[in-house]
């Protein structure tokens, strides 16, 4: 999948960096972030960005790993 990303937020209840995965949850573990595609980025930065258990919600560069696995991309 090329220029995929995922989507961050901070959880507020506990500070931690978090991952949208594919069934609107959240998860610490990147590997299980739901990889979006170009056409899928705006709408869905605009649900998560409605969510109250997170802040900061934003794209963020990666790709797809071993597996299909997301893995964030190398700066």
């Amino acid at each position: 999948m090329t220029h995929a990303k995922v989507i961050s937020a901070v959880s507020v209840s506990g500070g931690e960096t978090v991952y949208l995965t594919s069934c609107d949850a959240w998860t610490g573990d990147v590997t299980m972030a739901e990889l979006l595609g170009a056409e899928d980025f705006d709408w869905r930065l605009a649900f998560a960005q409605r969510l109250r258990e997170v802040t900061g919600a934003r794209l963020v560069d990666a790709v797809e790993g071993e597996f299909g696995l997301a893995r964030l991309a190398a700066a």
